[in-house]
């Protein structure tokens, strides 16, 4: 009998310790989904989402060093778990209601907005997960009577494999933000009951249930999504709404005008003819003879129709987005799209893989603000996409915010390295102004007579025409522009995204504060931390720099390389987190030998991979390869730096000679440490202001760093 309370038990601890990596991974991906969404994120704002998401778990995992002085354990982890459970639904209820009434209604926020108010939602969640996992680690060694750190580690891991599987592709698919909370909650309160139904703890079974009956009791009678998203878009009538992998969509009727949002930003209103009229007829009025034309993204109300009115042979339409295109066609006429060819697919890897010759290419993609959209405005994607243009009279157009009266410092850094990437590939570059400046290049002839050659193809519009449109004010204009760019602006490439930099310098001088002053407090508190840190604690903070920076490099040179398919990038994210779940596992019967030699040879090994990845990257983009083997390659590297983290984890559980819940909490919080401050200043600083290749190298000196940090201390 008392065998069959122990298995009952142990095997409590291993699920509990699954749900907790299940519900934390899951949690993670749902709420940096929506407060990106909430905040219009960039990178920048990503880096300080998850900064404050790891170092309010690695200070939870740190208070959970006194786990030790509580003395109904079982009961406290039930309890604990019931709240992790719903925290998440409270959490993000709360994000959206304080977005309403906080901040005045469609202003942006600014950076120390995001901090604040990021740091405050996620700080009762991230504290309970980190605390949990040192309590977890403490309960579980006790009951074994042996460090069983790095087991529970792997447990954890193996627990967020589940949830990101489940959660990044699968669930996104087909139900929305509050109906995956509600999921994730059910699934959390449903695991509980079982485990305490085996437990034949009554006590504790009755009140996770009337939990579980209430929480199911307020979602049922209340459509969340509906009701939160009304708090956002005050005055206006949700007609329709759509959590899709690829953002939320949004359609509203105010006054009768029908408005498509994406995450929180207006796309197009039913009635805008002008913004229709300037990014079609700016382009297509320069071609004499218009066989195909191509449409990367922004299909928008009246876009197509006023393609069609050249009478092209052919209209290709690349949206990655599906179901933007069905609501399209279910709130306007689809009719519009008749003879048109939708193709759902990165724009980036359709232009690298198709036949099609076009006579004119009508970019209308977001800005560079993140390392995904820059991948549109790189000399290699010029290169790439010239190759699709029919001779060399073909157009290309896409179009910047700004005024054409007025540049600021950052918007002429943005535009000159624009005009001077664009200038290395097509002979002819002319800026024409209108409520955006819009790039036209080709190597044939440009001309700013607009209205003049509409008039000749017999185009009828309502704005570009002799009536409203000055041809010789809109020239003078577009070359004050040009005028006043700089001769020497950077080159922006793949592995070197200078316009997304450029974009991120520009959208926080907007705001009003030094896109720099985030870094250097983020280094400074790091090094306060830092320094007092122990040889292993000290390397294992690189250690996890290490994992997540490579991490971030990898997933954008995935991107850059291949393109973006949101199924593999989730896909490789997973894979990380099965590398850690392996490491730790098996670091036993590769390493079985605990010693501190051991252990300086492992992080030299991920000191001396981040040094070599610039060359396998070189090696990926310099040779021609097969989509299978190109996946498998990327799938090997994220496996195997995760694989030595998880190693590294390990080793350093095992290493210091103190009680369980003291290491568990000083080894797991400085690695999710050096996580956050790997991804924050890898994602908003490192990669946009000195590139992919050249970080690896900080890396991977950063870890032979902590190797000599070892030695010396080891030696002293």
């Amino acid at each position: 009998m008392i065998l069959s309370t122990q298995k009952i038990y142990s095997r409590s601890y291993h699920l509990l310790t699954l749900m907790l990596g299940f519900t934390t991974i899951a949690t993670q991906i749902i709420v940096l989904r929506e407060l990106l969404s909430l905040f219009y994120g960039n990178e920048l704002v990503i880096g300080i989402i998850l900064t404050n998401w790891m170092l309010l778990t690695g200070l939870g995992a740190f208070f959970g060093k006194r786990s030790d002085k509580i003395r109904r354990e079982n009961a406290f982890l039930i309890i604990f778990f019931t709240l992790l459970g719903i925290l998440p639904f409270l959490l993000l209820f709360l994000a959206y209601y304080l977005r309403s009434i906080v901040f005045v209604y469609g202003t942006m926020v600014n950076i120390f907005e995001v901090f604040s108010t990021s740091f405050l939602l996620l700080l009762p969640f991230c504290l309970l997960s980190g605390f949990l996992f040192t309590f977890l680690s403490h309960v579980v060694s006790k009951f074994k009577n042996q460090n069983y750190i790095s087991r529970v580690y792997s447990w954890e891991s193996t627990g967020s494999i589940i949830g990101g599987v489940l959660f990044n592709l699968v669930l996104f698919w087909f139900f929305n933000t509050f109906n995956s909370l509600l999921l994730l909650g059910v699934i959390n309160l449903g695991l509980l009951l079982f485990i305490l139904v085996r437990q034949k703890n009554r006590w504790l079974s009755g009140m996770v249930l009337v939990v579980l009956i209430g929480f199911l009791g307020v979602n049922l009678t209340t459509d969340f999504d509906t009701l939160t998203h009304q708090y956002l878009y005050k005055d206006q009538n949700i007609q329709y709404f759509k959590s899709t992998p690829y953002g939320n969509i949004t359609v509203t009727e105010q006054d009768g005008q029908i408005n498509f949002y994406e995450n929180n930003l207006l796309l197009f209103s039913s009635q805008q003819p002008i913004k229709s009229e300037e990014t079609v007829h700016f382009a297509l009025s320069q071609i004499d003879s218009l066989r195909n034309v191509l449409l990367l993204s922004g299909g928008m109300y009246g876009v197509i129709p006023e393609i069609k009115k050249y009478h092209p042979q052919r209209i290709d339409y690349v949206e990655i987005n599906p179901w933007l295109i069905k609501a399209e066609k279910e709130f306007f006429s689809a009719g519009s799209y008749d003879n048109v060819q939708i193709i759902n697919r990165d724009a980036r890897y359709y232009i690298e893989h198709t036949e099609q010759q076009y006579d004119a290419v009508i970019i209308n993609l977001p800005e560079p603000s993140t390392a995904q959209i820059n991948r549109f405005y790189t000399r290699e994607f010029y290169s790439e996409l010239k190759k699709r243009l029919r001779d060399h009279k073909a157009v290309i157009s896409f179009n910047l915010s700004g005024s054409s009266n007025y540049l600021s410092e950052e918007t002429r850094d943005l535009y000159s390295s624009v005009y001077n990437t664009l200038n290395e590939t097509f002979e002819n570059i002319i800026i024409v102004p209108g409520n955006s400046n819009y790039f036209l290049a080709s190597d044939g002839e440009l001309s700013y007579d607009i209205t003049e050659k509409t008039d000749q193809k017999k185009i009828q519009t309502k704005y570009v025409n002799k009536f409203h449109f000055d041809n010789e004010l809109v020239e003078r204009r577009g070359k004050n522009i040009k005028d006043v760019l700089k001769e020497g602006a950077r080159i922006n490439t793949d592995f070197r995204p200078v316009t997304y930099f450029l974009k991120l310098n520009q959208w926080s001088s907007s705001l009003q504060f030094n896109y720099w002053t985030p870094f250097i407090f983020i280094i400074l508190l790091s090094l306060l931390l830092v320094v007092r840190l122990n040889a292993v604690n000290f390397a294992m903070f690189a250690g996890g720099f290490a994992g997540a920076s490579i991490e971030v490099v990898l997933l954008i040179s995935f991107q850059v390389l291949y393109g973006y398919v949101y199924n593999l990038v989730g896909i490789i994210v997973t894979v990380f987190m099965a590398g850690l779940a392996a490491g730790t596992y098996y670091r036993s019967k590769l390493i079985p030998r605990v010693s501190l030699k051991n252990f300086q040879k492992l992080q030299a090994l991920i000191g001396l991979y981040g040094l070599l990845l610039p060359l396998l990257l070189l090696l990926f983009k310099s040779v021609s390869i097969s989509v299978l083997p190109m996946h498998a390659a990327f799938i090997i590297m994220m496996f195997v730096i995760s694989f030595m983290v998880g190693m590294l984890f390990s080793l350093a559980s095992h290493l210091q000679l103190k009680k369980v819940s003291l290491v568990a909490a000083g080894v797991y919080s400085v690695d999710l440490l050096g996580a956050a401050i790997g991804s924050f200043v890898m994602t908003a600083y490192l990669i946009p202001s000195l590139g992919l290749l050249n970080v690896c190298f900080i890396v991977g000196g950063l870890n032979l760093f902590g190797v000599g940090i070892t030695q010396l201390r080891a030696g002293s």
